[in-house]
Order: structure tokens, then C-alpha cells, then sequence
């Protein structure tokens, strides 16, 4: 009777198991709610206050970087925001980073950073932004993003939600045909 039990147990893991894993591969896409993404900040926020760094100044990088610097403001008492995109151009099959404009930014603001990206790749995007306000004075410069993929080259302090998977719609995608920029051009 109870063998019974333990061998009907395992059968019913081993099925679920089985069609979870059907399932992640059937449907690989995965779209995080907005939902997730106040989560994440308010998750990051947490941290942020444990840590006990309450950021001078936010700079959010592109579109997802804006939204979640916005949110991660909001979530520490409206810390002042900065948003600059990023502009990149393909050269023999590597992608080549540079920012559109240099800011000038007060050194006041300067005492402690955070750079926020929407989703972490590759990190040379995190990595450009985090040099270039070392090198205009940024003393205590920290990074934080919403989504950030395992194997990234660069460490990242307060991260919302990681992952392997690659083909993952933030909530500010609207399209399943979004073309993120770290993709090869067709």
C-alpha cells in the first residue's frame, strides 16, 4: 500500500517535471509584467537601503534604464535622474559602444552613483557608462539593473531578476519582432 503511494508520488513529480520541461522549450519567450519590474525595484531599493547607499544622483541608460532608474527613484524618495541613450555602430561583426553626448554633470552629484540599465547582457554598455563617470569624478559609482544574464562581463551590485535565458520582453518591448541592439543586424 504504501509503495503504492511513494510509486504514484514519484509518477506525478516525473510528469510535471516532464511537461515544465516541454513547456520551457515548446515556448522559450517569456515577457516579465510591469508588476515584475516594480517588484525588482522595490527589491532593489531594499537593498540599496541596507546597504546603506542612498544614491546622489541616478542615471538610467536607454529606455529600460529610465523606467527602472524612475522607479528605483521613486522607491527611495525621488532621488534625482539623469537619462542619456546609448549609440552603437557594427564593425566586422562586433558591436562598438559609445555614448551620444558627454554630460556634464555638477560634482555634487557626484558622491554617489547609481547606473541603471533595464537588462544586462554582455555589460559593455554598464561598463562604458560606470568608466566614463569614474573619470569625470564619480567617487562611489554602483550598478544596478532590472534583468541580468548569467555570464555577463561585468559585476553588477543590485540586480532585480537573473537569468540564462536570452529571449526575454521587458515590459517596455511591445513586439515578440523587438530586436534588442546586442543581436547582429540582419
Amino acid at each position: 500500500m504504501w509503495l503504492e503511494a511513494i510509486s504514484l508520488t514519484f509518477g506525478a513529480i516525473g510528469a510535471i517535471s516532464g511537461a515544465w520541461f516541454i513547456y520551457d522549450r515548446l515556448y522559450p519567450f517569456k515577457r516579465f509584467s510591469w508588476k515584475k519590474a516594480e517588484k525588482a525595484a522595490e527589491k532593489i531599493a531594499r537593498e540599496m537601503i541596507a546597504d546603506n547607499f542612498s544614491p546622489t544622483l541616478i542615471i538610467g541608460i536607454g529606455r529600460g534604464g529610465a523606467i527602472m532608474g524612475a522607479l528605483i527613484s521613486g522607491c527611495l524618495g525621488h532621488r534625482p535622474l539623469l537619462v542619456i541613450d546609448r549609440k552603437y555602430e557594427w564593425k566586422k561583426g562586433d558591436r562598438i559602444e559609445d555614448m551620444i553626448f558627454k554630460v556634464d554633470i555638477p560634482k555634487e552629484f557626484l558622491e554617489k552613483v547609481l547606473i541603471v540599465a533595464g537588462e544586462v547582457h554582455s555589460g559593455n554598455t554598464m561598463k562604458l557608462y560606470s568608466r566614463y563617470v569614474e573619470s569625470i569624478g564619480g567617487k562611489d559609482v554602483r550598478r544596478a539593473t532590472f534583468f541580468y544574464e548569467e555570464g555577463s562581463t561585468i559585476n553588477v551590485e543590485y540586480i532585480g531578476i537573473k537569468s540564462h535565458k536570452k529571449n526575454v520582453l521587458m515590459p517596455w518591448m511591445f513586439s515578440k519582432s523587438y530586436l534588442r541592439a546586442d543581436r547582429h543586424p540582419v
